[in-house]
This record gives structure tokens, sequence and C-alpha cells, in this order.
């Protein structure tokens, strides 16, 4: 079982507008159309086709090569050892950037995984801290799959403002990716953990009908 302590995550928040005044989260894409005359010609360009009728259909290798290839997992950044606790002071408490959850913390800061240093100085780093009351049981491979998430998340709002909004709508979208997990069983809750008040629902016991007795 991965510990609270080990189960930080690093990533660089370069794509957010620091300074940004702008509301809206991302651009919106344009859809460009057909002008009318070039589907009025369609049928004109069609009369040509039978001269090549005879091109053989392409080979389906190359339809799997066109495939998106499968993401490599996300890497932390490394650890900084000489970290120290920076703007902790309480004249700088107003400009903490944070959202947290009751499963996920996100601190716009570097915050040392081993010596819980919290340099609020570096606002161009997100540190994820996943499941700190120990909720459920992680491992290696659950953990890396909610940071692939984070880091997906991060791309997703590339250009939004570096605000308390824009964390709090990862971090919920992050509550619900782990909803999802356990409700696909990759991960289970920690029947040893300090408090066990099941947020995300009851836990589910699977079993076989057919052995329960007919009551009459």
């Amino acid at each position: 079982m991965a510990t609270a302590a080990a189960s930080s995550f690093l990533s660089p928040a370069a794509k957010f507008a620091l300074q940004s005044r702008s509301p809206s989260l991302r651009p919106t894409r344009s859809v460009r159309f057909l002008p009318v005359r070039a589907q009025q010609q369609e049928p004109q360009v069609k009369e040509e086709e039978p001269a090549a009728a005879n091109v053989p259909p392409p080979p389906p290798q190359e339809e799997e090569q066109a495939a998106p290839a499968k993401k490599a997992d996300a890497q932390s950044l490394p650890r900084q050892p000489r970290a120290e606790s920076k703007n902790m002071g309480r004249e700088y408490g107003s400009q903490w950037l944070s959202c947290t959850t009751r499963h996920v913390r996100i601190y716009a800061a570097y915050i040392d995984p081993e010596t819980n240093a919290f340099d609020q100085t570096q606002t161009d780093k997100l540190t994820l801290m996943l499941d700190p009351y120990e909720e459920f049981v992680w491992t290696d491979d659950t953990c890396q799959m909610v940071y692939n998430e984070f880091q997906d998340l991060v791309d997703h709002y590339e250009g939004a403002p570096l605000s308390e909004y824009t964390l709090r709508l990862i971090g919920s979208d992050l509550e619900h990716y782990i909803r999802k997990m356990l409700y696909d069983g990759d991960i289970k809750y920690n029947m040893r953990s300090k408090v066990l008040n099941f947020s995300m629902g009851k836990p589910r016991v699977k079993f076989n009908s057919s052995q329960i007795p007919d009551v009459k």
C-alpha cells in the first residue's frame, strides 16, 4: 500500500496564465463548412470516378499505423533536496492557491515529499497530494493512473488563468475519476483507515444468490 507521503506528484504549471484576466478557460475551435458551390460540383466529380475504379484499396497496415500511439506515463518533476519553506508568513497567507477535497489536494507551490517543505514562491509548479487520509488501498499502478489523469487535466486547461477556480475544476474531475476507479474495482477501501466513513458509498460485496437458502 502506497503511503500518503509517497503519493505526491509534481507537475509544471507553466501552461496556465498567471496574470490572465480572461474568464474563459479555453478558446473554442471554429468549424469550417464547404461552400455551396463546392457541394454543387460534387456530382460532376463523381462522374469521372470510374476511371480510377480499378485502384486497389490501401492495405489495412496503413490504417493501423495511423492510429495514435499510447501516451507515456506522466513523470513527476525532480525533487529538490535543498528546498526550504518560503512565503509561509501571515502576510503571504492570502496568496495561497490551492484546492483541498476529501481525497485530492492541489497546491500551486513546491512541496517536498520527504521534508514537507512548502515553497510558495514556486507558483510555476503544481503539487498533487493523493488521499492524505489513506481511505483507499493504493498501489504504484493505481497511483500512476491518477497521476496520468491529473496531467491530462492540466493539459486540457492549457491557457486557463491560474486561480483557485481552475484548481477546483481539476480537483473535482479527479474526485470523479477516483470514484470511477472504486466502482470499476481498481481500488478498494482501506479497512485499517482511522476514519471509516465510506465517503464514496458503502462497499459492495459480490455473492452467489444460489447459495442463499429459501426463506419459508
